[in-house]
């Protein structure tokens, strides 16, 4: 608390946190795909579509991290990560493959990407609950 607020001494710090925790699951596919296959014509090799997949796992784990630990923001950021990974692929492999069997990949991989995405925040959420402490991050539990 400080002094002269009464306030936890973190609190205009939590919505730079929910910002940055939407962020990451929003972005980290796209940033991945320009950081690991962009510069490859979007060919990658076997070894880039393993490091896209690990940085947008990683962004997803960070973004656990980051968020209130709330119900709401738990399922907004798996919503929202799952949406943003699925785009993503769809626009990656849709510019390789024009024969539209790519879209059988897509079918394949949305149920996996959205329990992953779903797996990954909460490990995320987990590290945070023993690094910030049982009641930090403003949750509002529902």
């Amino acid at each position: 608390m400080t002094a002269t607020s009464g306030t936890p001494d973190g609190w205009k710090t939590r919505p730079m946190r929910t910002a940055a925790a939407y962020a990451l699951v929003l972005l980290s596919p796209a940033l991945a795909w320009s950081a690991w296959v962009s510069w490859d014509g979007g060919y990658a090799s076997n070894a880039m579509s393993v490091l896209w997949f690990v940085t947008v796992a990683l962004g997803c784990l960070i973004s656990g991290i980051l968020a209130p630990r709330s119900k709401r923001h738990y399922f907004t950021l798996v919503a929202i990560a799952t949406v943003s990974t699925i785009v993503t692929l769809y626009l990656w492999w849709s510019s390789e493959d024009e024969t539209g069997l790519f879209m059988v990949g897509i079918i394949i991989v949305a149920p996996l990407v959205l329990v992953a995405s779903g797996v990954v925040l909460l490990i995320g959420r987990l590290l945070a609950r023993f690094t910030r402490g049982p009641t930090s991050g403003g949750g509002d539990g529902q």
